[in-house]
């Protein structure tokens, strides 16, 4: 299976309340306070996870990405959907909204 091409778009600013920390796998799941919208950032190499806590509400430089859902990487998820309802409905709204993938790194965090 092949994975998506991710392109750089933008670096945005927001302030965001940490609701986990995995530090070895190294992302957060987070809520945007502004939008309120949970997502999941993965976390820049350089970052030192251990100084950030939980319920804590910090500014965060993010860099987004995107991707197009197509072809072989596609057909994985459409594969593995059949058996999830949960991936089929977020893949249905995937290709409602035009088929784009949005990845989010966190570079820096106060």
């Amino acid at each position: 299976m092949s994975s998506p091409e991710w392109k750089f778009t933008e670096t945005m600013q927001t302030r965001i309340r940490v609701n986990k920390v995995n530090k070895r796998e190294r992302h957060l799941d987070a809520q945007d306070i502004d939008q309120k919208l949970p997502f999941t950032l993965d976390a820049d190499p350089k970052l030192d996870l251990g100084k950030i806590k939980k319920a804590k509400i910090y500014n965060a430089t993010i860099k987004v990405y995107t991707a197009l859902l197509a072809g072989d990487f596609e057909r994985h998820l459409n594969e593995l959907a059949m058996t999830d309802p949960r991936l089929r409905r977020n893949l249905q709204v995937i290709k409602h909204n035009g088929s784009i993938l949005k990845r989010f790194e966190l570079t820096a965090i106060k």
